[in-house]
């Protein structure tokens, strides 16, 4: 792989895409078993409504519930995001400088002084979704790298890169 250098900014819709991705990966079982009591529970209403049988109200409680916990917690993930844009000295909005080579990145925020390197084989995990990277420098440190600064090519060199060099700690979401 070339090297590849690039300067961009962090916006707000790329840091709500990572939040809400990591809700997803959090809750993932629980986030499918409340879709699909809620899918359920609309199909037996239907058919309830239509005559194909009497309707069980506990059925509807317990789809009740599932929404309500549902809601609570997307609405918790957007009031974490405004926290933290409400935050004095975050990130967004900051200019990174990314440098990523064959055996490792390089992430750069001159406006906070801060400089990690991290070798590509020791990096924690990357998640490639349809518009960014994310690159766990630790389970801690987050970059997030926006694919708008790379050309396809250079993202298809970086995503077979992280392929060979991590193994099942890459994923990507890229179709």
């Amino acid at each position: 792989m070339e090297k590849i250098q690039v300067e961009y900014k962090v916006t707000v819709s790329d840091f709500r895409k990572a939040s809400y991705y990591g809700l997803f990966l959090r809750h993932r079982r629980p986030l499918q078993i409340m879709f699909v009591v809620l899918i359920g529970a609309v199909l037996y209403g239907t058919g309830s409504y239509l005559g194909l049988g009497t309707a069980n109200p506990l059925v509807f409680f317990l789809a009740a519930a599932y929404l309500c916990w549902g809601l609570l917690l997307f609405a918790g993930t957007e009031r974490s995001i405004r926290q933290y844009m409400r935050t004095p000295g975050n990130f967004l909005g900051c200019t990174y400088t990314a440098v990523l080579e064959s055996h490792r990145v390089q992430f750069e925020i001159p406006e906070r002084s801060i400089k990690a390197s991290q070798q590509i084989g020791n990096l924690a995990c990357v998640f490639e979704l349809n518009q960014i990277f994310m690159i766990y420098v630790s389970a801690q440190d987050l970059y997030i790298l926006p694919c708008r600064t790379l050309t396809k090519e250079q993202r298809a060199e970086l995503r077979q890169t992280f392929r060979q060099r991590l193994g099942n700690r890459f994923a990507t979401r890229f179709r």
